[in-house]
Order: C-alpha cells, then structure tokens, then sequence
C-alpha cells in the first residue's frame, strides 16, 4: 500500500540514513585505523614495549571474539537459524591457518614498528590491495591494463618516498624494508585466502568471525608461551593507558570496516584508507623523523591519486568489461553467422 505521510522519515534522519551515515562511517574508520597505527608506536618506550606484543594480541582476539559471539547469538535468536551448524573439516582447517597467518602478522607489525615509523608502514600497506590482484590474477581473475599501470606507478612512487637521493641510500636499514615486505605479503595473501574461504562456504558471517578469532586467541596465547613471541613479562604486565588503547582501537578496526560495508562499500573503504595513509604520512613527517621533501611529497600525492585511480576507475572499467564480454561475443557470433549466410546466398547465385 502507498506509504502514509507519518511514514517518511524526517529529512535530517534521512539525510543522517543515507550521505551522512556514510560520511560518519568514513571518519570513524579513519581515526580508528589511524590511532590503531599510531598507538603502536606511541605505546613504545625507548624503542622497546614494555608488555607482551604476543598478549595484546591475544586481549585484542578475546574482545573481538566476544563481539563476534554475541552478534552470532543475535543473528541466531533474530532468524531462529541454527546455533552450530555443521562445519566441514576444510572450513576449520582454513579458518586456523588463516588465524596462524593473521596472529604472525599483528605480532610482526609491533616489530615493523620498531624499526619504521607509521607512515612508511601505511605506503607500504598501500602496495597490498595491488598485490590482491595480482594473486587473484593467478587464480583465473583478470586484471585491465589500467590497473596494470596502477600497479606499477604505485610501486614507483614508494621507491622514490624512501630513496635519500642526496645520500644515494635508502632511508631505513634493510632489515626494516624486509619487514614491511614480508608484512605488505602476509596481508594481501590473507586477504585473498579469507575472501576464498568466506564466499567459498556456506557459513554464517559471524559464526565465520568466531571460528577465525577463536583460532586467533588460541594461536597468540601458544605464542605467548612459545615461539620467538615468546615473552618473560606477565601476561597483564606493563599495560598502561596507551597499550590498553591499542588493543581498544585494533578490536574496533573490524567492526568500523563492518559499519563502512554496512552504510557505504568497498570504495569508500579504500579512499579511507588512502587518507589514512596521507594523515599518517603527514604525522610521522612532524613527529617521527620521516625525512620528507618536494619529490618525496609528490610522491605521495601520486600514490594517493592511483588509489584512488585504482579503486574508483580502474575496478570499475574491469566490472564494465566483464559485463561487456557476453555480449561482444554474442555479437560476434551473429556476425559470423550472417557472413556465412552472405557467402552461402553469393555462391548459390553463381
């Protein structure tokens, strides 16, 4: 039936529903990203953490494992679907060592840390969404030639960022430059291994979530114990304002990229996280040493415009060709059929 006038909404709640939930999801990824980074390295002290990277980890699984829980019972009491579904032993087994890559991970960004400051992390972390394509590429997805370029101007301008060209060096040692390449590859893998396995299974989101964070507890609580996380510190000791802000803001990143698919999309994710870049580019250049000049500024504004080249043009040129591709080819074959009816009619003619 046609809606009365007592259903529609006011204009600022719709305003507030629509462009203006998506800017409020916007901003709140940004400050949680950005403090998230920072608090890594603002939780230091003389270079070094005075708590277990290993335990944050595991208070930071546990928090986001309770979320998860308690959306699942939700779900399940909204639906009234099944608390626990049957689960294959090939979901499990992915769920864990996508937790085993995923634990590696948070535990070496507090290293990465350590030896580079937020910005750098940030322009290396920006080389992952390319690194995605290229590993879907080797699965069978294809890859334009815009976004080819993409790729390539990406990988330039980081080069011309953290090349000293008066000194004719690097700007950090080689040790931190392997850390941020192991830690840009372990990223874009596991992305491309959970968005596999989530469209790959048919099981819940959330219950997806609790498997994945579950298998996080455990595996950063086993390298709390053992392992080169291995820590003499209390599992709680030296945890301050700034640590338990960490694991705060690393809990809440996921649900902030929940609320931006949830209110916006993937675009609006990644220009988050080109401005998270650029916001953290601009802080470690005030207060972290990041030795900054004309060219390496320009840099960073080309690796900003081919994000968002990439995100906004490139991805959606793709879309528009597969689209396309059905359709040429159903062209092509009533073209090829209406010249050999041509040649046919021609030679019964002569």
């Amino acid at each position: 039936h046609p809606r009365s006038r007592t259903d529609t909404p006011p204009p600022l709640v719709a305003m507030v529903g629509g462009v203006g939930m998506q800017v409020v999801s916007f901003f709140t990824l940004v400050v949680v990203q950005s403090g998230a980074i920072l608090l890594f390295r603002l939780a230091q002290s003389k270079g070094a953490y005075a708590f277990s990277p290993a335990s944050a980890v595991a208070l930071t699984e546990l928090v986001k494992l309770t979320l998860a829980m308690s959306s699942h019972w939700i779900e399940v009491q909204r639906s009234g679907s099944e608390l626990l579904p049957p689960l294959s032993l090939s979901i499990v087994g992915n769920y864990f060592t996508l937790s085993c890559l995923y634990t590696f991970n948070n535990i070496l960004t507090f290293f990465v840390l350590q030896q580079a400051d937020p910005g750098t992390l940030s322009l290396f972390k920006s080389i992952a969404p390319y690194l995605c394509a290229i590993i879907l590429r080797a699965t069978g997805q294809k890859l334009n030639r815009l976004q080819w370029c993409c790729v390539l101007i990406q990988c330039c301008a980081i080069a011309i960022v953290q090349y000293d060209v008066v000194k004719g060096v690097p700007m950090l040692p080689s040790r931190a430059y392997f850390l941020l390449s192991l830690a840009t590859c372990i990223t874009a893998v596991s992305s491309v291994w959970n968005q596999k396995v989530i469209k790959g299974f048919d099981v819940p989101l959330n219950l997806q979530n609790v498997l994945l964070y579950g298998f996080g507890l455990l595996t950063s609580v086993g390298c709390y114990f053992f392992g080169p996380a291995k820590s003499t510190k209390g599992f709680l000791e030296g945890y301050g304002p700034l640590a338990w802000g960490l694991v705060l803001f690393q809990a809440l990143h996921g649900l902030a990229v929940s609320l931006v698919y949830k209110h916006a999309d993937a675009i609006v994710k990644n220009f988050a996280n080109s401005s998270v870049m650029a916001v953290l580019v601009c802080v470690s250049a005030i207060w972290f040493d990041l030795r900054m000049n004309l060219h390496s500024a320009l840099a960073v504004i080309i690796i900003v415009i081919t994000t968002y080249v990439y995100m906004a043009i490139a991805i959606k040129m793709k879309e528009v060709e597969e689209r396309r591709e059905p359709a040429l080819a159903g062209e092509n074959q009533a073209l090829m059929g209406k010249g050999i009816d041509e040649d046919e009619e021609s030679s019964e003619g002569e």
